[in-house]
């Protein structure tokens, strides 16, 4: 959550969406001080230094593994900060490109989902 934002009362969400909306900034904070901690990691091994080759070698592929894992966290945290606005919004639980209502069952199991399971594979085939 941006730290410039408030965040709602409880009395402000839907209560529908109250569970997603605890699930979701527990889940975001929980990523957020992992985040933080391989950053930390990752900085920190960029200051070593190796002379051998092999070791230079090693850590340059071990900060490439860091590097990946750090933009898929950046990723989720921005997913999970969207629903978080969806729910702010009111727009929670309808799929971004039918308008249907997205099944309880698959928010409960995805919190962050934009989409319905019919439209998903879409999604996915337009990423790919």
């Amino acid at each position: 959550m941006n730290p410039e934002q408030t965040s709602p009362s409880d009395s402000e969400i839907d209560p529908r969406w109250k569970w997603h909306y605890k699930a979701l900034m527990g889940l975001s904070g929980r990523l957020l001080t992992e985040h933080e901690q391989r950053r930390r990691d990752v900085n920190a091994s960029l200051l070593e230094s190796h002379k051998d080759p092999a070791d230079t070698a090693a850590d340059n592929s071990e900060r490439d593994i860091f590097f990946a894992e750090l933009a898929m966290e950046r990723n989720s945290l921005d997913e999970i900060e969207a629903a978080l606005q969806r729910i702010r919004k009111g727009t929670y639980g309808v799929c971004e490109i039918s308008g249907k209502p997205i099944a309880p069952d698959r928010l409960r199991a995805i919190p962050w989902t934009r989409y319905c399971r019919e439209a998903a594979p879409r999604t996915e085939r337009r990423k790919a």
